[in-house]
């Protein structure tokens, strides 16, 4: 290193990736009578480090040595924005705007803020992600500058453009790709989509004459790319790309908005969708873009998946990188190459096309910051998400040091020796030889980096190896149906229903009958069947599997997104069909809902439980996103159905236990009922005005669940039986064109809480709803207010029953406060005071009348809910002893009846052996019953005593043949409703406890 430098030049060729050419800068730049020794040493040491890692910043400052300022302002630390890039953009006051002072003036003003983010980046005062907003920022303001001053001129020259009826007509640019993106790097093309609001009109006339729209807003295109693009003395400001605009090169340069929409509607591609992922408004009226957007947002968004997009994008990155190998030799372009920067871009656009649709929070044209919100959603791993974002900003900064060397328009990594050593310095690689280390470095990202986008593109797409029993599952595809050997064969392959099975084998071979499945789906089932119907072979229940897989398949209309769904997923594929020969109640869900294969893919199903908030918030997002109330009701019930999937497929697999299942489908009911609350509040606004009340604040209202929904117990097919209450007098709505009292205010509001979830739609319902439980019963008005509840039970208006029934009340939605000041006045009616009787006898007359009443046992079945020693036995048994111990003892005041078990146990008013008779019996009951709601179609509490249904739950069950099958399962019911029995005897009849 030179000793005739400055000090400040001296600390920056120390630290300059290249000292030879830091030193040759600062030779030419003396030599340009650059007085280097009265420099700020600060400021001769940032000079110094960019001469020492930039070629192109050396011959700027050579060429206008006046550029040097920007390293000694105060602001180079600091980031810019589009405001203050505008600001530096603008014509100073009184200079006349000519084309070529405009022209100039870009030009100058891009060469001095390009030398300031190429500076900030390689002196570490800005990351990567950081000069890409910038590069942004500065393309954005340049594009609006160039828009603007067209505008202008062609205005002058003809007038302002109108629509037919008079209306302003204006225009909107899109940045689309990386500008969209907010990512643009240091020699980007700025992709541009030009819009404007109306199709037809003309201008107001000039000196020029009218123009009819079309051709004024060519023209406005054609002047702001002339603006942009024209290379000058000067230079350019950016290279414009309009290739991305309808139908191409071949499309008109701006197009009306309701035809770009229209076009992109009705023939737009797989491409098309990727790209307008990433569209943003950054130029002209805004709203039109906004508009415009929205209109577009169900053909980029699809609500559900779609793997044909996978292979589509795949398709089309494939092409891109043979067209990239010829021209530039393959893994040497740090963009196009494998494992390079668009790999990774497509492997998040790729994810957020396939979730969007569904997850609307993935939607984000930025690449580090779709990775993130991936993960948050769930859709990757964090971890993998970080992993890729750490890949991203290695190659996209390894990417800027490429550029910054002669700001080409590049990706590939220098071949001259010093350069390699220069950009491996810039990505911290010290030492006498950076090189080796570095580019081990880089191919381990890129390796990540392609494994990830290969695991996402191909997962599955062909090359698998086939299935083991794919031989036999081909020639029984092959079968005929008036072969005379079929039915034997069938039996032979372990179908007992042959006619059933050759049915279900023609829809697998071939699909549905008549025009729904395309030649493509054809294609994809026969490659994807053999699999499909050796899964079914294998299933415990083969005729049922293949029975339901052909309903789907019928049902679906073997949609290509399925069928390229099954194949590039072969473990979802496996899992559909386990599935359809276990469980007639979800294959029932998904051949009538076959959307609901996403959660499947998606992984929801494994997610093992969610907290209300989750719930609450992810049923909020699928709420939102919902354009009127018949929307809202159909996203509801969606919601309801994939939730109720997820939960099912946990509890068939052995995930959740009966309580830990019952739990979370309360909790999914909670979400729904706090949902229903919110809207139909809205309705009523909506109609009768904003809630007030005269004299007091809002008229608030809640509802209280009981029975299972109280317990946190509920299943797949409970009905929710609930009590609303309010809280509230006077005048409810404070304008609108009625006014409603409280009372009647309530009363509407619970009514459309009921209508909201029991509402048949094209979905089906949410809940069924049951508000009988409430005072008075069905004489009774719907809604109570709290005063008036309290007052009915404690006047002794109330049965029995319905004290026994308030054991179970818990507030599920609605308002907290009032809600929690229900279960107290509940607390204080069943707690307050020792009982005045002993309310086992009475209890063990209910439980006796029930089972002469209710018990279904006939022909050798069993009733678990109703039968001697069934659930009711056990429910009974631990409310009488609440009721006769509640009031000394608060750890029994809890709706859930293992808990109220535990309490039972542990403040000993049960004896141990007691109390591990009813918990255990409990416990197997709830097990068993929940799996006989999930194998069959419909509700019931009554186990069937055939071979055929009893061996298919035994074996859900965990009972092997070995074990003695169904017969087992059986005898160990039995045991546990003996016990169960004895011991409710025993403490209804007074001697327990």
């Amino acid at each position: 290193m030179s000793t005739h430098w400055p000090a400040g030049a001296r600390e920056g060729l120390a630290a300059a990736p290249s000292p030879a050419w830091a030193e040759l800068g600062l030779r030419r730049l003396r030599e340009q009578g650059v007085p280097l020794e009265d420099w700020d040493p600060a400021g001769l040491s940032r000079l110094t480090r960019v001469l020492g890692s930039s070629r192109v910043a050396g011959s700027w400052l050579c060429a206008e040595p006046c550029l040097g300022q920007v390293f000694t302002d105060p602001a180079l630390a600091a980031e810019l924005d589009r405001p203050r890039y505008l600001a530096r953009l603008a014509a100073p006051a009184g200079e006349p705007e000519t084309p070529e002072a405009f022209f100039r003036r870009l030009r100058r003003v891009r060469r001095s803020e390009m030398l300031r983010v190429i500076s900030r980046e390689a002196l570490a005062l800005a990351p990567v992600a950081v000069t890409a907003r910038e590069m942004s920022a500065l393309a954005e303001a340049a594009v609006e500058a160039a828009l603007a001053w067209s505008w202008a001129r062609l205005c002058a020259r003809h007038g302002v453009p109108l629509g037919p009826g008079g209306e302003p007509n204006r225009s909107c640019v899109l940045g689309m790709g990386k500008l969209g993106g907010s990512e643009l790097n240091l020699s980007s093309d700025v992709d541009l989509l030009f819009l404007y609001r109306i199709g037809r009109g003309e201008t107001t006339g000039g000196p020029g004459g009218r123009l009819d729209a079309r051709t004024f807003f060519s023209r406005l295109v054609r002047l702001a790319v002339e603006a942009l693009g024209r290379v000058t003395g000067d230079g350019l400001v950016f290279r414009v790309d309009l290739d991305l605009r309808p139908e191409g090169r071949s499309g008109p340069l701006a197009q009306p908005l309701d035809d770009a929409a229209g076009y992109y509607l009705c023939w737009g591609q797989t491409w098309e969708r990727a790209a307008l992922m990433r569209a943003r408004p950054i130029a002209g009226d805004l709203e039109v873009g906004r508009r415009f957007l929205a209109e577009v947002e169900p053909f980029v968004y699809r609500r559900s998946l779609d793997y044909t997009t996978v292979e589509d994008l795949a398709e089309m990155k494939q092409r891109i990188a043979e067209s990239s190998g010829r021209r530039s030799g393959g893994d040497a372009d740090l963009k196009l190459g494998r494992g390079g920067i668009r790999e990774l871009e497509f492997f998040v656009q790729t994810l957020q096309l396939v979730h969007g649709g569904r997850l609307p929070r993935v939607r984000e044209p930025n690449t580090l910051e779709g990775l993130g919100l991936l993960a948050r959603a769930g859709v990757l791993e964090g971890a993998v998400a970080e992993d890729l974002a750490g890949c991203y900003r290695f190659l996209r900064t390894l990417e800027h040091a490429v550029q910054s060397l002669h700001l080409l328009r590049t990706h590939r990594l220098p071949s001259a020796p010093e350069e390699l050593r220069v950009v491996a310095r810039r990505q911290g690689f010290g030492g006498g030889e950076p090189v080796g280390p570095f580019l081990e470095a880089l191919d381990g990202v890129r390796s990540r980096v392609h494994g990830a986008y290969g695991r996402v593109v191909h997962g599955g797409h062909g090359g698998a190896e086939e299935e083991p029993g794919a031989r036999e599952a081909r020639e029984l595809l092959a079968l005929a149906p008036d072969d005379p050997r079929a039915s034997a064969v069938l039996e032979k392959a372990g179908f007992r229903n042959p006619g059933k099975a050759l049915a279900a084998l023609s829809l697998l071979r071939s699909g549905p009958p008549g025009p729904r499945a395309t030649a493509r789906a054809r294609r994809l089932l026969g490659r994807v069947a053999p699999a499909l119907l050796e899964a079914a072979r294998q299933c415990p229940d083969p005729d049922q599997a293949l029975l339901w897989l052909g309903e789907f398949l019928a049902a679906s209309g073997a949609r290509e997104g399925y069928l390229s769904l099954l194949e590039g997923n072969p473990a979802t594929a496996r899992l559909l069909v386990t599935l359809f020969g276990t469980s007639g109640f979800l294959s029932r869900y998904l051949v009538g809902h076959p959307e609901l294969l996403d959660e499947l893919v998606l992984g929801s199903y494994a997610v093992r439980d969610k907290s209300l908030e989750r719930l609450e918030a992810e049923l909020g997002e699928a709420l939102a996103g919902a354009r009127d109330e018949e929307e809202r009701l159909d996203a509801l019930r969606r919601f309801r159905n994939a939730e109720f999937l997820r939960i099912a497929w946990n509890d068939l697999y052995g995930a959740l236990g009966p309580e830990e299942a019952g739990a979370q489908v309360t909790l999914v009911a909670q979400a729904c009922l706090e949902a229903a609350c919110r809207e139909a509040r809205e309705q009523l606004a909506r109609k009768y005005g904003p809630p007030g009340q005269a004299g007091g604040g809002p008229v608030r209202f809640a509802v209280l669940g009981l029975g299972k929904l109280g317990g946190a117990e509920l299943d797949y097919h409970s009905d929710l039986d609930v009590i609303f209450v309010y809280d509230g007098w006077g005048e409810e709505a404070s304008s609108g064109p009625s006014r409603l009292a409280a009372a009647e205010y309530a009363a509407r509001l619970a009514q459309r809480v009921m209508s909201l979830l029991s509402a048949r739609t094209r979905e089906g319902i949410a809940f069924r709803m049951d508000a009988r439980l409430r005072p008075s019963g069905r004489a009774g008005p719907l809604v109570t207010s709290l005063p008036s509840f309290e007052a009915y039970h404690r006047g002794g208006g109330g049965q029995t029953w319905e004290r026994q029934a308030l054991i179970r009340l818990r507030p599920v939605a609605g308002d907290p406060g009032l809600g929690r000041e229900a279960r107290s006045v509940v607390d204080r009616l069943l707690y307050q005071d020792p009982p005045a009787a002993d309310p086992r006898s009475e209890l063990g007359r209910m439980r006796d009348r029930m089972r002469a009443e209710v018990c279904r046992e006939e022909g050798g079945t069993i009733d678990l809910k109703a039968g001697p020693g069934g659930l009711v036995d056990v429910t009974f048994a631990v409310q009488a002893l609440q009721l006769l111990h509640g009031w000394k003892d608060e750890a029994l005041r809890t709706p859930n009846i293992p808990a109220a078990l535990e309490g039972l146990k542990h403040g000993g008013h049960l004896a141990d052996e007691d109390g591990a008779a009813l918990g255990e019996g409990y416990r197997f009951l709830r097990r068993v019953e929940a799996r006989l709601r999930i194998v069959q179609e419909r509700p019931t509490d009554v186990l069937p005593r055939q071979a055929g249904p009893l061996g298919d739950l035994a074996r859900g069950l965990g009972y092997t043949q070995t074990q003695g099958g169904g017969e087992a399962m059986v005898r160990e019911l039995e045991r546990h409703r003996r016990n169960v029995s004895a011991v409710c005897d025993d403490i209804l009849r007074g001697g327990g406890a």
